[in-house]
């Protein structure tokens, strides 16, 4: 009788176990497969009268991970102004990236998309030729460049930063005052300054500048999240401070998205994200 009991709690505690693996491999499946959409309103004393109400769609880490459309609808169901793109759509593990060409054919048609580089497209090899397609695309390269964005007159400056990765200098120190250069250069102090750039990290940098509002990717989330803390991300290490949401320092906010792919390996309890913004005017 001990020996049936024994038996019967061990095959017990081995349906658990399977329950839980399977419990767990549905999640990450679901988590990895669905994307949130998250909105953002941003008020600021800076944003002109006429952008109340502006919406950026931002897009970050997509990592030429095929969606098969629905992240298309989701954009184009926002209406978004403009279509803000904070590197990384491509893997540099892998020399194709069709998929993430097919989206910004479409996303193009909604609205039009600015894009900064990430440390992956610095990575591959085909850099150049990646670079010709999204501009015969239609999408606007903002590495190290600014454009103001007009609305009924008034005007905001965005700003691009190319990834430090496409230099030889690879100390913090070294990109953050290299971040924070570019962006003196190329704000405009009596407009609205809007930076694009892949590494949320350097927030310190951004924050000695006069931007207003800083856009980032490139930590994935932290790719496991327990709870609300991201577990690790490359230039933060372990338990990072930005991997998500929004962030203010001396006047400048700072949005990281969690980004739509994975490189190398999956996301734990940190679902795929669209960051929806919405300017508005004080």
């Amino acid at each position: 009788m001990v020996r049936k009991d024994k038996a019967f709690i061990v095959i017990l505690i081995l349906e658990l176990i399977a329950l839980v693996f399977t419990f767990f491999g549905i999640w990450i499946a679901y988590t990895n497969n669905n994307i949130e959409v998250s909105y953002y309103e941003v008020k600021d004393e800076f944003i002109p009268d006429e952008f109340d109400g502006f919406k950026i769609a931002h897009i970050s880490d997509l990592h030429d991970k095929d969606w098969k459309g629905e992240l298309e609808s989701l954009v184009a169901a926002e209406k978004p102004d403009i279509i803000a793109i904070t590197g990384d759509i491509v893997d540099s593990s892998d020399k194709y990236y069709d998929n993430s060409l097919a989206f910004l054919k479409e996303a193009v048609k909604i609205a039009p998309v600015y894009f900064v580089s990430g440390n992956h497209e610095a990575n591959m090899r085909e850099y150049n030729f990646l670079h010709n397609s999204l501009k015969e695309l239609g999408v606007r390269i903002l590495d190290d460049e600014n454009v103001f964005i007009e609305k009924n007159g008034a005007k905001i400056n965005l700003i691009g930063l190319q990834d430090p990765s496409f230099t030889d200098k690879y100390d913090y120190l070294s990109y953050a005052s290299m971040l924070e250069s570019k962006i003196k250069s190329l704000e405009q102090k009596d407009f609205y300054n809007i930076v694009l750039s892949h590494r949320p990290e350097y927030f310190d940098a951004y924050a000695e500048t006069n931007a207003n509002l800083v856009l980032c990717g490139h930590a994935h989330g932290g790719q496991v999240r327990i709870g609300s803390q991201g577990l690790f991300t490359p230039g933060q290490g372990f338990f990072p401070e930005y991997t998500e949401g929004m962030h203010y320092k001396n006047g400048t906010s700072i949005i990281i998205s969690r980004g739509l792919g994975d490189s190398f390996l999956p996301r734990v309890n940190n679902m795929p994200e669209l960051v929806v913004i919405t300017l508005a005017s004080q």
